[in-house]
């Protein structure tokens, strides 16, 4: 499993728990969109490498 892949499955899980959580009045949307988030950073940065 390479880090763009599981930066993707982290945004997809994460926006899944976000709105399973607003539909449900749960507090797992906001780990939801923690991961989402989480994941959109990774996204951002892969592939950057310090010193190059």
């Amino acid at each position: 499993m390479g880090v763009k892949w599981f930066a993707w499955a982290l945004v997809v899980l994460g926006l899944v728990l976000a709105v399973y959580g607003w539909q449900a009045w749960n507090p797992v949307a906001f780990v939801g969109l923690a991961l989402a988030a989480v994941g959109i950073v990774v996204l951002a940065t892969s592939g950057r490498r310090p010193g190059r």
